[in-house]
């Protein structure tokens, strides 16, 4: 089970970082052939890497072609999410920081790299590295933001945002860090300069498919399905094939119902860097019929999530989906309880309350609920879920406006969470 907000902040670190690679990069320098930067996103991009690739096995210690090299691998990842292009970025961010003449702009770069896997104390740590290097790089400030944000370090991402100077980068995190706060109208004007300006960039495709796809989850929250999905359609205009998009795509027919549409388009962007994506094609397989194909899905999300190593990327969807069953519930705890040691986050304080409610330790369940209600817009998802705490502890005047109000966004909801919403909300308020 995924969350769903306005902007989807459990991810705007790496959501961030890509857009970091991907529109401000380094120049471009001498280019390689002219007919490799014709052909669509991907095939441009994997003929900018062989190029790079190339120049660089002929001169290994050349910082700019590491550092140019290091964005392509970025750029694809946010194509294909295939994570051995964050591992080879990863490991060119690390040559670069004592070689790079611009420490800032090398610690900068290996706090984006980090966030991309999900290493968010790394990210945060190289951030702040990157600031004490050089505090008039405005970049430096915008990565502090983008780790904090992605952290839970939510005073010192505030700090950062102030430092960054007007542009396309300030405004793509105010709007993050706005729609986080509640503020869905002021972050959809935000994003919407942003995704103009991005517009008239040329050969920046796949960037404007990306604002594109954002300002969609931002305009799933506040105007519906439609509004969300013209700009899904828009995003793929722009960059046919776009990852992001046709996942938006799917969970709007995951959100109606339309479970063979959303089947098709699930498949076509399930890999392991996204393994959630394996429980949406075990759901969409159960409910067509096929208990035994939805297991095999099941099978597969575990393969991937279940490996120690992955779980910093997989614990959310980890977490919940071992709450559901009395026999892992254990399991379920010390995943969650890892996360949120290693991000106190919104969402993963309200991971670990699900949890412990499912535990049936409702005291514990309320305490990591008030934690995650402690900072910025809860979202349906978590009304939803400290209702049902709430509800549990006899606190039914309380939990009632929080299931109408969740309610009052179905499109935000999980279609299994809607009836249980609604069920809750009949047996709280039977004469309503």
């Amino acid at each position: 089970m995924r969350e769903k907000t306005g902007l989807r902040v459990t991810g705007a670190g790496l959501a961030l970082a890509c857009l970091w690679a991907m529109a401000t990069a380094l120049p471009r320098p001498a280019r390689p052939p002219a007919e490799a930067w014709a052909a669509p996103d991907l095939e441009v991009t994997d003929a900018a890497i062989a190029w790079f690739e190339a120049k660089l096995a002929a001169d290994p210690t050349n910082p700019l072609l590491a550092a140019h090299l290091s964005s392509r691998y970025m750029e694809r990842f946010g194509l294909s999410a295939d994570l051995d292009d964050v591992r080879g970025a990863e490991r060119l961010a690390r040559t670069l920081v004592p070689l790079s003449r611009d420490p800032a702009r090398a610690w900068t770069r290996l706090s984006a790299v980090l966030l991309a896997r999900h290493g968010f104390a790394d990210a945060l740590a190289a951030a702040r590295r990157a600031v004490a290097a050089d505090s008039a790089d405005p970049d430096a400030w915008g990565a502090l933001f983008d780790a904090g944000f992605a952290a839970g370090s939510y005073a010192e991402a505030e700090r950062a945002l102030t430092r960054q100077e007007p542009g396309v980068a300030r405004r793509v995190r105010e709007a993050f860090w706005l729609s986080a706060r509640g503020e869905t109208d002021r972050a959809a004007a935000r994003l919407g300069e942003a995704c103009r300006t991005i517009a008239g960039w040329s050969g920046r495709e796949t960037t404007a498919a990306w604002c594109l796809t954002e300002m969609g989850h931002l305009e799933l929250a506040r105007k519906g399905p439609q509004a969300a999905a013209t700009l899904y359609a828009a995003a793929l205009a722009a960059s046919p094939g776009y990852r992001a998009a046709v996942e938006g795509l799917a969970d709007l027919a995951h959100a109606r119902g339309d479970w063979s549409e959303a089947e098709r388009l699930y498949r076509r962007i399930a890999v392991d860097a996204h393994a959630d994506l394996y429980l949406r094609l075990a759901e969409t397989r159960r409910m067509q019929g096929d208990p035994a194909g939805g297991s095999a899905w099941e099978r597969e999300f575990l393969r991937v999530a279940g490996a120690p190593e992955a779980e910093p990327l997989h614990a959310h969807p980890l977490a919940l989906y071992h709450a559901q069953r009395a026999a892992t519930q254990d399991l379920a705890l010390a995943v969650a309880g890892r996360d949120v040691r290693r991000r106190p986050t919104v969402e993963s304080w309200d991971v670990l309350a699900w949890v412990r409610f499912r535990r049936g330790e409702l005291r514990e369940a309320l305490a990591a609920s008030d934690r995650a209600f402690a900072w910025g817009a809860p979202s349906p998802t978590m009304e939803y879920r400290r209702a049902r705490i709430l509800a549990s502890l006899g606190r039914d005047l309380e939990a009632a406006p929080l299931l109408e109000r969740a309610l009052a966004e179905p499109a935000m909801l999980e279609p299994s969470m809607r009836i249980e919403a609604t069920e809750s909300l009949r047996l709280l308020l039977p004469d309503g």
